[in-house]
């Protein structure tokens, strides 16, 4: 379960960092940095045992671009070691707990492990179990986040031999011995069967059914197709042609002559 991985990590120091350059080295501030951020914790790879980390390699300082903290910058490849439990790793844990779900059993205070009640019902050696208590366990699966103080997993217990609790043989049937000088009792001689003769059955006559005369079907008259009746074209309105008005000749103007009469003068009447 322990194994160790190669890693590359970014570390940033501050200016307060960087005061102690005078006294200490680039790497051991480093190294102090990636022992606070990761030891005891889960990244990508499991579990990193505290103390595991050393510092391969690393890069230049650079300050950080864009963001005015003044910090500087180190891309480091780190070597250590790490817990990473897979399907099938048996180890050996104390019992911290004990509840009606089961046990729960911490590793190295790097693995707790669950081990579930309902895997051994009927169990008297899981029943037997208290807290205080050292088993061997195997562990069935696993799961963790970066930055999680502990890897979770599930499992059943196992004894010395690696055989799980809740895989128990098959009992063996108890032997019964038969008691001494035991009579023999001979078994009464059966009669033998006389198998009676099997008459043949009797066939029963044949009736033939009457020959019904066949039906003739019903001849169905021919179905007449619709006559669809003639659409009907709509008569057009006659056009009425437009009534000129008659056009009047022109009154032709009669040139009127007037002539004057002169009138006689009228004579006084003369004396007698």
């Amino acid at each position: 379960m322990e194994q160790p991985v190669l890693f590359e990590h970014k570390v940033a120091l501050t200016p307060k960092d960087m005061n102690r350059i005078s006294t200490d080295s680039f790497d051991t501030i480093i190294l102090e940095q990636l022992s606070k951020n990761l030891d005891g914790r889960c990244n990508q790879h499991g579990f990193i045992i505290p103390g595991s980390l050393e510092i391969v390699s690393r890069s230049m300082g650079q300050l950080e671009h864009g963001r005015y903290t003044g910090n500087v910058v180190f891309h480091v490849q780190v070597q250590g070691r790490v817990y990473n439990p897979v399907n099938g790793t048996r180890v050996t844990g104390k019992i911290d707990k004990k509840n009606n779900m089961g046990l729960y059993i911490i590793y190295n205070d790097a693995v707790r492990i669950l081990v579930p009640r309902d895997l051994h019902l009927g169990n008297q050696a899981f029943e037997s179990l208290q807290p205080g208590q050292e088993i061997n366990v195997e562990i069935r699966k696993s799961r963790f986040q970066i930055q999680d103080l502990f890897i979770l997993s599930i499992g059943v217990i196992v004894d010395s031999d690696g055989v799980a609790f809740n895989e128990t043989a098959p009992a063996e049937a108890p032997v019964v011995e038969a008691p001494l000088d035991t009579p023999a009792v001979e078994a009464p001689v059966e009669a033998p069967v006389v198998e009676a003769p099997v008459e043949a059955p009797l066939e029963a006559p044949v009736i033939e059914a009457p020959v019904e005369a066949p039906v003739e079907a019903p001849v169905e008259a021919p179905v007449e197709a619709p006559v669809e009746a003639p659409i009907e074209t709509p008569l057009e309105a006659p056009v009425e042609a437009p009534v000129e008005a008659p056009v009047e000749a022109p009154v032709a103007k009669s040139k009127t002559r007037v002539v004057r009469v002169k009138k006689p003068a009228v004579q006084p009447p003369t004396e007698a």
